[in-house]
Parts: structure tokens; C-alpha cells; sequence
């Protein structure tokens, strides 16, 4: 029994919609993410009655690939842009001042108190790795803030066709030799989205054992101090969506159907990331096993027993770990006529390299990468693909596929941001709720510009297919106004290089002729 199951038995609220199965799935996703699976362990009973224990060499692929594909739907060259609805007209050029109204300047501070950049990127790799992650803002001393959680503390409760809109968030807390899980339950009405905060005490940090519920918080952990058991009521006719936000990659949940969960990138590619792991393991071990071994009889190994000491004294050195001995005169031989044997196997690490190579092609198709993506050098290990990305590839259709929820999210994100403050008066904010959000994702490492260009060129017959002031402003990130400065500047200095034609031939005079 887990947390799932624990949480049906609160009869206060809603129950959750998911099961201890799918959380067990979770469980095992953060494993392979930890490099701690199962499949690393190796315990077994030898023959002479000793055991085996050790853990496998591991490639550790499902973090790599989890960390990969966050760096590539989101890094710090996003750019995150408020700007209060209607407040200009579409047709006007973009300029910098755009980026001046209060609550661009707002959100764009909140973001950064908050580390949102590198906190986010951090958590879209758990996301990829896990199948999820929750974001829950809230008001805290005259600021928003930003709060992540992973997906096994998440437990949903209603979900439609715009995602999860009721859950619980599940926090554990150690203090004084006792375990607090604190749940916020994110319940809604017909007028209000209603928080509600409830700590349970326990002596075992066990799922089994939620714990007995604790109504007199005066003596609550610091941890808790500002934090209240009485609901807060965010008003619907204030507040256009719940404060929190449950985001998933964009795949399938194809191992359950109904559940509103998300799976991570590798979920249907288990077998692989182990076939990978046994092999890499395997290379090591070659070099183990592989290593000089030399067969001898027992009796030509040794020399004498020394008198001192009553110990039998050999004329090899065992600590090099070469010589196997064995009893030859136990088939009847003599122990004289058999000779030391080197039986010492060839290395096969070559073809263990070989595939180690075409198992990692496989699952990078697995997982929505090109094939390309990552390759095993023996000198270098696991090496990524750096080149920039062609647009028709796997790996780019899968960054935009996985940035459609992501944007969504960061949108959402934003909206909660102004309608926390405009609504709570401890926090400073004088403008608007009523927003319009662009989420520009960095694309420079993922567009190859000479596929672009070879593109634009035979898209209409080899003439251009855009102005040279919309080239500039998309090759640099930047506004109408800011490409309008750069073409001028471009057009003055071409201008000043090239001349007039006066100053090609001297002046007034013709071509050929002194001006004395």
C-alpha cells in the first residue's frame, strides 16, 4: 500500500484518481534516472558457498537523455515577454519599449527572484525523466512565488480535456526524529479555486503510514510557520485558473490510458536502457576477465616448505594474480610432463563498442531523438551530438512537440503571476491581468542556417522570400526597431567603404586625365 491508496481513506476531500501502480511505475522511472535500477544489482551464491555482491557498470542513458532534451526545448536565451492586452496596434513595428511596460517589468523581476531559468531547465529534466513535474505559485511577504515539486508528489484528482484542474501536492518534512507530510489540497467550487493546507504526523517515513492528522499547528516545525490549516478561496470572477500547474511531456500515456499522468521520454524504452547497461558492464568486465591467465600444475608452482615458518613457499609471486594451479595427478599423470599453459582470451571490446553503438542509435529512435544523437567512443565514453539540428529531423519535430505544452505552461505561468498580485494588496503591482504572453524559444541550436537558407533560396525561384530588415531581425532576436537601427547602420558603412563613383575616379575629372 502507498500514498494513493492512503489518501482514499481522507474523508474530508475528493479522492484521487490514481493508483499505488502508477506511482510504483514512478518509483521505479526515478530509479533508472538515479542509476539505481534493479537490474545494476548483482547478488547470487557461488559454488563454494560464498556470494557475489556488486553493482553493474551503467551508462546511466536515462538521465543523459532527460537532461539532453530539457537543454533543448529550454535554456537561458528564452525570452519571456508581457505586455497588457490590445496596448498596441499588431501592424506597429516591435521596439524595445515593449519591454518597458509595468507588467513585463513585473513578471520579468518575479522570474528572476525566483531563479525561474535554472530552476525551470532543472525540473523539465525531471520532467523528461519522470513523467512530470507540478509548478504552485502563491503569495509570500509581498512577493509571488514560484514553487516546483516532482511527479511522485503529485496526485490528481479531476482532469478534463485542458489538463488537471484538482489535485494534492504531497510534501515530506523531517523534524525531531518524526515525519510531517504536509498535503495542499487544490480543490475548486462553482465560485472559488479553494487551497487547503493539512499536516500529518508519523513515527516511520513510510507511504504505508500517513501519519495521524495534526489540528493544533502552535507547535508545528518551523517549516510550517507560514502556513495556516483555514483555506484559502481564490475568487473565479478574479482568478481565471487553479495556482498551480501540472506539466508533462507530449507523449501518449500508453502504459495507462485513462490516467492523467505523464510518462518520461524512456518509458517505452526500459529493455533497452538495460540491454545498454549489461553491455557497458560487460566492456568492463572484459578487461577484468580478460586479463593474462597461465594454467600449471600445483606441484611445479611450488618450492619448498620453509622450516621457520612451516609454510609452503612457491616460485611465483600470487599477488600478480596470473597463475591458475591445478592437480594433474588426479587423471593419472605424473605432474612432471604437463607443462604451464597460457590461456589467456582475447579482448573482444571492439565488438562490444560495436554494440553499445547500435543499441544506443535504437534507443535514441526510441525516445525521439534522431538516431544520430548519441554515439560510445571507448576513449571518450557517451558523446552527444553538437551539430545544429535539421528541421525535418526526429529530434526537432520532438523539441517542438514537447515546447506546444511547455509555452502553454509558461503562459499559464504568468497569467497566475499578475492575477496573485493584483489581488493580494501586500504586494507592490499596479497594472493589469488582462495580458497577451509570447514565449520565444532559443531555436539557434536546433535550426541549421544553411538549410534555411537553402530553403528561403528555392522556395521562390532563387529572389529572396523576405525583406533584409526581417532577415536581421530573426537572425538576431531582436525587435523592428532595433533591425531598423542595424540595416542603417549596415547601408552607412557599405556607403562609406564603396564610395561615390566621383571618388573611384578623382573628383571631376574624366578617366585617364590629370585634375593640374
Amino acid at each position: 500500500m502507498g500514498l494513493a491508496t492512503e489518501l482514499q481513506s481522507v474523508t474530508d476531500h475528493k479522492k484521487v484518481m490514481a493508483d499505488d501502480d502508477q506511482y510504483g511505475l514512478i518509483a521505479k522511472w526515478f530509479s533508472i534516472y538515479q542509476s539505481t535500477p534493479e537490474w545494476l544489482k548483482i547478488q547470487k551464491k557461488l559454488p563454494d558457498d560464498s556470494y557475489l555482491n556488486r553493482k553493474k557498470m551503467s551508462l546511466n542513458m536515462g538521465q543523459v537523455a532527460a537532461k539532453k532534451m530539457a537543454s533543448l526545448v529550454f535554456n537561458q536565451k528564452a525570452v519571456i515577454t508581457v505586455s497588457p492586452k490590445n496596448a498596441k496596434n499588431p501592424d506597429d513595428p516591435s521596439s524595445p519599449d515593449d519591454y518597458q511596460t509595468v507588467e513585463n517589468q513585473f513578471v520579468q523581476q518575479t522570474l528572476k527572484d525566483n531563479h525561474f531559468y535554472n530552476n525551470f531547465e532543472r525540473y523539465l529534466e525531471y520532467m523528461f525523466a519522470t513523467g512530470g513535474i507540478v509548478i504552485r505559485l502563491y503569495t509570500d511577504r509581498g512577493k509571488v512565488k514560484i514553487r516546483f515539486a516532482t511527479a511522485d508528489a503529485f496526485y490528481p484528482i479531476t482532469s478534463d480535456a485542458n489538463g488537471v484542474s484538482e489535485a494534492v501536492i504531497a510534501s515530506k518534512f523531517m523534524s525531531d526524529s518524526h515525519y510531517y507530510t504536509l498535503l495542499e489540497w487544490h480543490e475548486e467550487t462553482d465560485t472559488d479555486y479553494v487551497v487547503t493546507n493539512e499536516v500529518y504526523k508519523s513515527t516511520t517515513n513510510s507511504n504505508d503510514d500517513l501519519g495521524v492528522k495534526i489540528d493544533d499547528w502552535s507547535n508545528l516545525p518551523d517549516a510550517f510557520k507560514n502556513m495556516s490549516p483555514q483555506p484559502t478561496r481564490y475568487s473565479k470572477k478574479l482568478y481565471s485558473r487553479p495556482t498551480f500547474i501540472y506539466l508533462k511531456p507530449n507523449l501518449a500515456n500508453n502504459l495507462h490510458i485513462d490516467s492523467p499522468l505523464g510518462i518520461p521520454i524512456y518509458a517505452n524504452a526500459i529493455d533497452t536502457l538495460r540491454q545498454l547497461d549489461e553491455a557497458y558492464d560487460l566492456l568492463f568486465q572484459e578487461f577484468v576477465k580478460g586479463k593474462r591467465r597461465i594454467a600449471a600444475p600445483a606441484n611445479q608452482l611450488k618450492r619448498e616448505v620453509d622450516p621457520q615458518t612451516g609454510k609452503t613457499r612457491y616460485y611465483v609471486d600470487w599477488s600478480e594474480d596470473v597463475y591458475m594451479a591445478y592437480n594433474t595427478t588426479m587423471s593419472g599423470g605424473d605432474g612432471e610432463s604437463v607443462k604451464p599453459t597460457d590461456i589467456t582470451l582475447g579482448l573482444r571490446n571492439e565488438a562490444i563498442v560495436a554494440g553499445i553503438n547500435d543499441l544506443l542509435h535504437f534507443y535514441s529512435s526510441q525516445i525521439g531523438f534522431s538516431a544520430d544523437m548519441f554515439t560510445f567512443d571507448s576513449k571518450q565514453g557517451v558523446i552527444t551530438a553538437t551539430a545544429v539540428i535539421s528541421e525535418n529531423s526526429d529530434t526537432y519535430q520532438s523539441k517542438n512537440s514537447h515546447e506546444t505544452l511547455i509555452g502553454e505552461a509558461i503562459e499559464h505561468i504568468c497569467q497566475i503571476i499578475v492575477e496573485l498580485a493584483k489581488n493580494d494588496s501586500g504586494v507592490q503591482y499596479s497594472g493589469q491581468t488582462d495580458i497577451d504572453i509570447s514565449v520565444n524559444f532559443d531555436d539557434s541550436i536546433a535550426k541549421d542556417r544553411n538549410d534555411n537558407l537553402d530553403y528561403y533560396m528555392k522556395a521562390n525561384g532563387n529572389h529572396p522570400v523576405m525583406t533584409q530588415l526581417e532577415a536581421i531581425k530573426r537572425a538576431n532576436g531582436i525587435t523592428d526597431v532595433e533591425a531598423q537601427q542595424v540595416l542603417d547602420q549596415i547601408n552607412a558603412e557599405t556607403a562609406n567603404a564603396e564610395g561615390t563613383i566621383e571618388d573611384v575616379v578623382g573628383g571631376n575629372g574624366k578617366d585617364g586625365e590629370d585634375n593640374a
